[in-house]
């Protein structure tokens, strides 16, 4: 296919380098050597950045101190010690010490031998033991899950959390998990953001600005980790820590407990400082093999819970994983591709399925519309006529002779679906090309689930760089896709780009639904003949509770132009433009004020890459 160049994997650093090159420019390039020969960190100085942007006063935590709540839940912390650095639990309880609100209690159950911490602990509080603090001395060291459920056991608090021996959270962590409550009691779990701290407490890296509850990344790793509380009575319900887990203990635990749970909140703000050091993170992963398989069965055990049938493996990038649905049956699938003109397009679309696919129960709807080339009319009554594959044509504008010379994509799909027979729909344009044969396979395996109405692919441009991997709302002004234009070997921000995740839309470029769904809301709304259809569909999905799920395991080429800007270019496809982006974002006024709950608003909505905020 000339219009695709050929893609190869990276094996090594000269090869990524030069993947880099083709993907980026000299320019880029060049400057990435540059800061990395110095030893300058990007990230590191992009967040020192943020931080002075962002500072925290003295004013507005004395403002905190100040505050007084209607409601003043006891938030009771867990945390196992052994043998911890004077200097580590020290700092740490201080960091409880200071906080601005004073209703928490610390509950430390210590494993160390001999007579372990109290002295230490004593000490941190100014000789004067604070009466928040409730320590014991454990017989027995029984391990991380044995010390914390002993810790846990001495929890009183109308919520507990969790936190390590040696890790830091912020002077208002607490506040704000109390100020969450008193807007909404019926809260059941919270998590907030987190980021890094070196060894000597004095620099902050690595923030994790997470997304809104993502039951589907939960499931790809565990991104919500620290600082998570949840209703004392669930967590002491759970049965606790289970020590076969450990290494992953916290990922089953949160799976465990967030199952029983309707209201989750998360909490955009850093409110954890999980100590590490900056070079640490890569090195030697595979000494925590063990950790890896333990959380692999966590998310495994997930869904023997919930009856849904799946195994689930490690991943290519360690600590991160790939559920693959075992569904007893193949139900047929209708694949709707619309189509003008265009033979060449959609014989190579329709070929790359049929050499490829490992999906065996399938039809094709092809939705004519308004095609003048005499060629594609042989084509379509070659396709009808195979015997290998189910094909059918269906003419939209001879069934429409009133819409002759226009062109509304909502009413060709929902033409389409009222002649496809399958329960499930695949809406597909005619440039793509599927690339994996496992691709429908992939996305079929989500859709089946009740919880999900709509599943995307990763797709990528001709050249190999992203041309979609999830919809984000409000990113580039309406929606755009995450990581646009990064190269396809280019994994993200926290591998955003490579794993399972639930988003509020999907491109309809290659967007899988099913029939329910789809009848349930109405179908494609047809006042948006060109711009904005899918978001509004996934939309409309998310209204009803259902998930738009992406997984980057279905991998397709979509040849559309890399730099679009047509619409704006010509007069009149501007004016239709702008009359669909004024009745689309009237129409979701309120969902665009809130923000979009899977993308953090600590992050850029005027880059691709998960950029931080600036003010700059």
């Amino acid at each position: 296919m000339s219009e695709i160049k050929e893609y190869k994997q990276p094996t090594n650093k000269i090869e990524k380098g030069l993947l880099y090159l083709q993907h980026y420019g000299v320019k880029k390039t060049v400057a990435k050597t540059i800061r990395k020969m110095m030893g300058h960190d990007q990230e590191h100085y992009s967040y020192r950045q943020f931080l002075k942007e962002n500072p925290v006063s003295e004013q507005e935590l004395e403002n905190q101190r100040q505050t007084v709540f209607a409601y003043n839940p006891v938030i009771s912390i867990v945390i196992p010690l052994y043998n911890t650095k004077e200097k580590f639990l020290t700092e740490l309880i201080h960091s409880f010490t200071d906080q601005t609100y004073p209703h928490w209690q610390l509950c430390l159950g210590d494993g160390s031998p001999k007579e372990g911490l109290y002295d230490i602990i004593k000490a941190a509080t100014g000789g004067v033991w604070d009466e928040r603090i409730v320590y014991k001395k454990l017989t027995d060291n029984t391990g991380i899950a044995g010390n914390t459920n002993a810790a846990m056991e001495l929890a009183t608090g109308d919520y507990i959390g969790f936190t390590d021996h040696d890790d830091l959270i912020t002077p208002d962590a607490m506040y704000y998990i109390a100020e969450a409550l008193n807007k909404d009691r019926t809260i059941e779990a919270i998590y907030s953001d987190e980021d890094k701290i070196d060894m000597e407490g004095k620099e902050y890296f690595l923030p994790h600005f997470k997304s809104d509850f993502n039951i589907d990344l939960l499931c790809s790793h565990n991104y919500i980790t620290h600082l998570f509380v949840v209703r004392a009575d669930i967590a002491k319900a759970s049965g606790g820590i289970l020590s076969e887990f450990d290494g992953a203990q916290d990922h089953d635990f949160d799976l465990r407990v967030l199952e029983k749970c309707t209201n989750i909140y998360h909490i955009p703000r850093v409110l954890y400082h999980w100590r590490c050091h900056p070079d640490s993170t890569a090195d030697h992963p595979e000494a925590k093999m063990y950790a890896y398989e333990n959380g692999r069965r966590a998310v495994e055990n997930h869904y023997k819970r919930l009856g849904i049938p799946a195994r689930v493996e490690l991943d290519t990038h360690l600590g991160y994983y790939r559920t693959i649905y075992e569904w007893p049956d193949t139900p047929l699938l209708s694949i709707i591709i619309p189509n003008m003109n265009h033979v060449e397009d959609l014989k190579e679309c329709i070929d790359s399925i049929v050499e490829k696919t490992t999906y065996p129960n399938y039809e094709f709807i092809i939705v004519e519309n308004n095609s003048a080339d005499e060629k594609l009319r042989g084509y379509y009554q070659e396709i009808e006529r195979r015997n290998d594959i189910s094909a059918r044509v269906c003419d939209f504008t001879k069934a429409h002779p009133d819409t002759k010379g226009t062109f509304n994509f909502s009413a060709l799909i929902n033409y389409g679906v009222r002649q496809a027979l399958g329960e499930y729909l695949l809406l597909l344009n005619n440039d793509t090309r599927m690339i994996n044969g496992d691709a429908i396979s992939e996305m079929m395996g989500f859709i089946r689930r009740e919880d999900v109405g709509a599943v995307g692919a990763r797709l990528y441009y001709g050249n190999n760089t992203v041309q979609h991997a999830g919809l984000i709302i409000g990113l580039g002004g309406v929606a755009n896709s995450q990581f646009l234009g990064s190269g396809r070997e280019q994994v993200g921000y926290f591998y955003r780009s490579t794993c399972v995740q639930d988003l509020s839309a999907v491109t309809g470029a290659c967007l899988l639904t099913k029939r329910s769904a789809f009848n349930t809301v109405g179908g494609f709304d047809e006042g948006l003949a060109v711009a904005f259809n899918d978001v509004d569909y996934c939309l409309k999905l998310r209204a009803k509770d259902l998930l738009c799920v992406y997984t980057p395991f279905s991998e397709w080429y979509h040849l559309e132009s890399v730099s679009r800007g047509l619409d704006h270019e010509d007069p009149d496809k501007k004016v239709r433009m702008d009359a669909e982006t004024k009745y689309f974002m009237t129409k979701w006024k309120d969902t665009y004020s809130k923000g979009d709950p899977y993308y953090n608003p600590n992050l850029s909505l005027t880059k691709f890459d998960y950029s931080f905020k600036s003010k700059e």
